[in-house]
């Protein structure tokens, strides 16, 4: 798995086994997936790529893909009517691509029918949940024994409270609408980690973030509270993410 891009400019995610290629998201150019996949060795006969949700920094480059890649568009129908796109395909609850088991999980965001997903492949299991305004925390269960869990820390709450934002788009992020806190990622992760479990915090904000501070926040929240992980990293709007071997 290797996170192309993560952050407001744009999102993409890809996770292969050599004859498939799911992509999560692709608010990015053809060009720019194209150079990632020869830098991290990408191999896959067919594509399919699966929206979260319609903004455009994780859907902007949905149509170059399909007629450049020959990808799969997989969407929610409402998300497919908001977009006018034909020719594409329902994500439902489960759906089987080659060996791998994608689930939809419905979150919060102020988006038309947002989801996360949950990705398994034999007993291997990806998690990635971005741009939701709170994780239920009777849900968090269900990243139980993930692999790898690719969780958002979208901002710290003392650099937004006092950061240039105006005040409706503050109240936005931090709504139940909006994106997680550092500290509501710590919280959802201490539930769900243990120590054979690859971290990744994704969507990091430009103006109210910095990769030290989501990544002291979170790795202090887990040693606290002697919550054990394999590794932890920040994903980057330019340079992604390490590709991991699941």
């Amino acid at each position: 798995m290797n996170i192309v891009s993560s952050g407001s400019k744009g999102n993409s995610t890809v996770i292969w086994d050599g004859e498939d290629a799911i992509v999560i998201d692709f608010g990015i150019s053809v060009k720019r997936f194209q150079a990632r996949a020869s830098e991290i060795g990408l191999e896959y006969s067919n594509i399919s790529i699966f929206l979260t949700h319609e903004h455009s920094d994780h859907a902007s480059g949905i149509s170059a893909a399909r007629n450049k890649l020959n990808a799969d568009l997989y969407l929610r129908p409402k998300v497919k009517e908001s977009l006018g796109i034909n020719g594409t395909y329902p994500i439902r609850e489960t759906t089987v691509i080659g060996n791998f088991i994608v689930e939809a999980i419905p979150i919060s965001h102020d988006a038309i029918d947002p989801v996360g997903f949950i990705i398994k492949y034999n007993d291997r299991k990806i998690s990635l949940f971005s741009d939701l305004g709170f994780f239920p925390m009777e849900q968090v269960s269900r990243l139980n024994g993930s692999n790898l869990i690719a969780m958002e820390a979208n901002h710290d709450v003392d650099m937004l409270r006092t950061g240039s934002y105006p005040p409706h788009l503050k109240k936005r992020i931090q709504s139940t609408h909006g994106h997680l806190s550092n500290l509501q990622a710590s919280e959802v992760l201490e539930k769900c980690t243990d120590s054979s479990t690859d971290l990744v915090l994704i969507h990091l904000s430009d103006e109210n973030n910095t990769p030290d501070t989501a990544y002291t926040h979170v790795r202090d929240h887990l040693q606290n509270r002697e919550i054990g992980y394999k590794s932890l990293e920040c994903a980057r709007q330019l340079v992604g993410s390490s590709t991991f071997e699941v």
